[in-house]
């Protein structure tokens, strides 16, 4: 009936565990319930939310099932099958948010494994089974996701997100590795009490689901990932509302006069600024399936036309406008109308949009 104390320390640390992600989860949960957008948008992180959630029911019903066998030496086998279709429900959640970064399985894998779940539940029925069941598909989900974030985190991010990703990246595989030491397969196979793999494996998944939180929710919404997509045009314009240069990121779209769209933005900046009476200057217009951002310089204003207002963008363009006043400072200080001298930018806007 009396524990010793690395079996107690080892209850003690899933505990843990369990508070970290059930903690976890409420904080993904409010950052969709007060998000503005559309919940597709942040169903992203739902998913995120529904992992640490499951996981972290998983755990309470992991935790009774190792008490009975440490006080009992008894092995419950509803209670491991909870478990187990718990934890497991809550890796499909995060395969789904692979699938969503990577944008092009069309949600096959998360289908998938949703059917060997279904089916586990109708023709796995002992805890041998269960354990087989567990070491087959744990590898194949932490495969699928490792495709995953791998070809998001090359191919579609840069810069800040890339490298948030790359700790993602790195969270992600270390956590496989801390998952894997509470298996049993594992902890039969290190020649240590399997109660310090347990405890070890504990505290590491805990760090890591608190990091994977701090970095996920530094996202404004994972639309982020496809940035480059939701580009449409960017407008350099002078003081005087003349167009020093135009960009367009959708090739083939329809040729616009670049000056009478610079004039018209400077225009309506202008009008709304003096209704108003507002000292500050004009940063987004939304104008429902568009977006115009505003970049204020000393002698230029950038002003981006795109499908999203994201916070990458702001970013960007501030580097732009910092670089386009410096490299073009004396001309702009003094500038004539000739346009010509701007062609340059081109190569500037491609290295910090490309």
């Amino acid at each position: 009936m009396f524990l010793d104390p690395l079996e107690f320390t080892s209850l003690l640390m899933r505990f843990a565990f369990v508070i970290a992600s059930i903690l976890t989860a409420g904080i993904f949960f409010l950052k969709v319930k007060r998000a503005k957008g559309s919940m597709f948008d942040f169903s992203s992180f739902f998913g995120l939310g529904i992992f640490a959630l499951l996981g972290g029911i998983a755990e309470i019903y992991f935790t009774y099932y190792y008490y009975y066998i440490f006080a009992y030496n008894q092995e419950l086998f509803d209670i491991y099958t909870y478990a187990t279709y718990t934890g497991y429900l809550g890796v499909i959640g995060i395969i789904f948010l692979s699938e969503k970064m990577f944008g092009k399985t069309k949600y096959a894998f998360t289908l998938a494994c949703i059917i060997s779940f279904i089916f586990a539940i109708f023709f796995v029925n002992s805890i041998e089974g269960l354990r087989v069941y567990t070491t087959i598909m744990i590898p194949t989900s932490g495969l699928i996701v490792f495709v995953n974030f791998g070809y998001s985190m090359v191919f579609k991010t840069k810069g800040e997100i890339r490298k948030k990703m790359r700790y993602v990246f790195i969270g992600f595989l270390t956590f496989m590795i801390f998952y894997m030491l509470d298996s049993e397969l594992v902890k039969n196979s290190f020649p240590i009490h399997p109660q310090i793999t347990t405890i070890i494996s504990m505290v590491g998944l805990i760090v890591i689901i608190s990091w994977w939180a701090y970095i996920f929710l530094s996202f404004e919404t994972f639309t982020e990932f496809g940035w480059k997509e939701k580009l449409k045009e960017l407008y350099i314009i002078a003081p005087n509302g003349g167009t020093l240069f135009h960009y367009s990121f959708e090739k083939g779209t329809q040729e616009k006069i670049p000056d009478l769209v610079s004039a018209g933005l400077t225009g309506y900046k202008e009008v709304i600024a003096e209704i108003i009476q507002s000292k500050q200057t004009l940063k987004v217009m939304d104008h429902q399936d568009l977006k115009i951002i505003f970049e204020h310089g000393n002698y230029s204003t950038l002003a981006l036309i795109a499908y999203e207002n994201l916070r990458i963008y702001q970013s960007k363009l501030d580097s732009l406008i910092k670089q386009f006043e410096n490299l073009f400072l004396d001309v702009l200080s003094d500038w004539k109308g000739e346009t010509e001298v701007f062609l340059p930018s081109k190569r500037l806007i491609e290295e910090i949009f490309g």
